[in-house]
């Protein structure tokens, strides 16, 4: 993890530089502060810095750039501190408080997606203390939603019903537990694939059940369905030259709609590699945070299956289809998987996707 931590007192200090030291060895990349008049030769030495603004500016631009924060001292000033920049606990980093004695090391904020609850733990170790931990799921031993989508590097569509999920889990309420994929482990506790429930979990890189999901047997009238989206589809993408990537874009969105694919399941975009320098297909890919493979028309025309074959395109590329077959291939390296959406072309760009073999953890 990307961590920041601040200290507010001598023995603090004495405290962080030994913490700093030790996270560092463990393998986060971590920077460590303190108020310039606790500020010694021995901290300097040992890798801590001086706090060179207010406190509330620090914490607001740790909160955009490190995944965790660590404030060694009094809790009630890491809240005040932390309270103008808490925003959403899918976005807000870990936040964790320890005493300057080291006795107790407090989860405060994204115990779960943040990895809050991990990181005072991890803490607790390395200072002999106590972890702190206040989520009611690890309370009780129960399961929680949030840390497992976290854990399965799974997309949460919906943080209110997520709540409610955990509540129901709880409460000793049945979840419906349903998924697409093959699941490896035992069902959790609480949840069942049965009966009728008011609140299900669907683990898919659908956007909504089609009558013929086994989801749809189970879902009552007016039952909610937390979706749980891993990211597992990669995009083949063919374009002309010179595509904006606003029309790129708006083909992507189209074809998944049109497709009842979830956006968020993407994860890469491959194409031929005559098209690794495309301003607009980068950009693309940029914004969305996805990665990127070009394949020669040679190991295209390697690819496994039956694929929408064009003249055309196999004159301009050397192959008779850029889309299907770079999103298979991709598919293929990373340990194989099947073509779940042929090509749809329109603007002059064309859109398949293929999704990766892949099973649920339990």
């Amino acid at each position: 993890m990307r961590l920041s931590l601040i200290c507010f007192t001598g023995a603090g200090a004495k405290l962080g530089a030994r913490l700093l030291k030790e996270l560092k060895r463990d393998g986060h990349e971590c920077r460590g502060y303190v108020l310039e008049k606790f500020l010694n030769p021995f901290h300097e030495a040992n890798g801590l810095e001086p706090l060179k603004s207010s406190l509330q500016e620090w914490t607001g631009n740790q909160f955009e750039t490190r995944d965790g924060l660590i404030f060694i001292g009094a809790a009630g000033i890491a809240v005040r501190a932390i309270a103008p920049w808490v925003k959403d606990k899918r976005t807000d980093p870990a936040v964790v408080v320890i005493d300057d004695s080291g006795r107790f090391s407090i989860s405060l904020l994204s115990g779960h997606l943040g990895g809050a609850n991990g990181l005072a733990e991890e803490t607790a170790k390395l200072t002999g203390g106590i972890p702190v931990i206040t989520t009611a799921t690890d309370i009780h031993g129960r399961f929680a939603v949030d840390n497992f989508a976290k854990e399965q590097g799974l997309w949460i569509s919906d943080m209110k019903t997520a709540k409610a999920v955990s509540a129901d889990v709880l409460a000793g309420e049945p979840v419906g537990f349903f998924s697409d994929f093959p699941a490896a482990g035992s069902m959790p506790e609480g949840f069942t694939q049965k009966e009728s429930c008011k609140r299900n979990v669907w683990i898919t890189v659908k956007r909504y059940p089609e009558n013929h999901d086994f989801l749809k047997l189970f879902l009552p009238e007016g039952g909610e369905v937390l979706r749980l989206v891993p990211r597992i589809v990669i995009l083949g993408i063919g374009c002309k030259r010179g595509t904006e990537k606003e029309r790129i874009e708006a083909a992507v969105e189209e074809a998944l709609s049109r497709w009842n694919i979830e956006p968020e399941s993407a994860a890469a975009v491959a194409t031929i590699d005559i098209k690794k320098e495309e301003a607009g297909l980068l950009s693309y890919v940029r914004e969305h945070g996805l990665s990127f493979q070009t394949y020669p028309a040679e190991r295209l025309l390697q690819a496994e299956g039956e694929f929408s074959p064009s003249s055309f395109v196999k004159e301009i590329t050397g192959v008779d289809n850029v889309c299907e077959r770079a999103a298979v291939s991709l598919a293929e390296d990373l340990g194989g998987g099947r073509l779940m959406m042929r090509k749809q072309a329109g603007g002059g760009v064309t859109v398949a996707a293929a999704v990766r073999d892949w099973k649920v953890k339990l």
